[in-house]
């Protein structure tokens, strides 16, 4: 099983703090398919300019294992078909947080969505088989029963931002690094998926 933990995502907080965003982790799949499976066209590859691709821009990058998408004040990688899309043939988790810190993380498999829960209340979970992540969940210290959810978000070491980042390379198998989003990308707008 991976290993990856909460600490390993820290970068993402020191990087993106109270910025909303959607990081999508889809295995074995290219940046440029990525993209073209949920319709987007992207520029050449470059440094991204987020004010230039209008609403819903989106990125799409190499990471480990496959391709991270991250998308500013979107949640494109939640979206029911865009869900079904990039997970076809493969597996793929997103993780998404808006600006009135609602939260979400989803897990699909060959089109389907196979768990989902609200990452500050991870005893919550819908989708085909709810606790397939369970065994994962559990070894990373997240909250699986009503009871310990309020204990979880009381402790200030724990953040469920970070540990369903985690959560997703487990799942996923595709590492997402601080050097992965900071370079060059392919990029375009989702705005017709909303």
């Amino acid at each position: 099983m991976n290993g990856a933990t909460a600490a390993d995502y820290a970068w993402f907080d020191e990087e993106y703090d109270g910025r909303p965003f959607c990081l999508t982790f889809v295995r074995d799949v290219d940046p440029e398919e990525a993209l073209r499976r949920i319709g987007v066209t992207p520029g050449p590859a470059a440094e991204v300019d987020w004010a230039s691709f209008g609403d819903h821009p989106i990125a799409a990058y190499p990471a480990i294992g496959g391709a991270a998408l991250l998308e500013y004040n979107g949640y494109a990688g939640t979206l029911a078909e865009a869900v079904r899309l990039l997970s076809a043939g493969t597996v793929m988790a997103a993780v998404f947080v808006n600006v009135n810190a609602d939260q979400q993380f989803v897990f699909a498999a060959d089109g389907l969505l196979v768990t989902g829960f609200e990452p500050d209340g991870s005893d919550e979970r819908w989708g085909a088989d709810p606790d397939r992540l369970l065994p994962q969940m559990l070894d990373l210290g997240m909250p699986t029963k009503d009871e310990e959810a309020d204990a979880a978000l009381d402790d200030d070491e724990y953040d469920p931002v970070l540990t369903v980042m985690a959560l997703a390379e487990r799942a996923t198998g595709v590492r997402v690094t601080r050097g992965h989003l900071a370079g060059p990308a392919l990029a375009g707008s989702a705005a017709h998926l909303y």
